[in-house]
């Protein structure tokens, strides 16, 4: 067991720090809204179009952003859309 902080969050912790502050926000408005699931999803809109916008940015700057990078982000935020489309009441 070498390092228990893997080397990408040791290189970039802005990047990654950004990204956990954007996620618990994203947790914490989720469970506000427990009283109305139309603002949750709406929370998952947001969450899901940050994530994509994020991780664009992330492999830009890495120099490593291509084309199957971008629709693996899209479908994974897709993929939490449909989720939570099909789990709100």
């Amino acid at each position: 067991m070498k390092h228990l902080i893997p080397k990408q969050i040791i290189e970039h912790p802005f990047e990654y720090l950004s990204l956990a502050l954007f996620f618990g926000g994203a947790v914490f408005a989720f469970f506000f809204f427990t009283y109305d699931a139309h603002s949750q999803r709406r929370v998952v809109y947001f969450t899901s179009a940050g994530y994509l916008l994020w991780s664009l940015y992330h492999h830009y700057r890495r120099g490593d952003l291509h084309l199957s990078i971008f629709i693996e982000y899209l479908v994974l935020a897709a993929l939490a859309i449909v989720v939570a489309l099909f789990t709100l009441v």
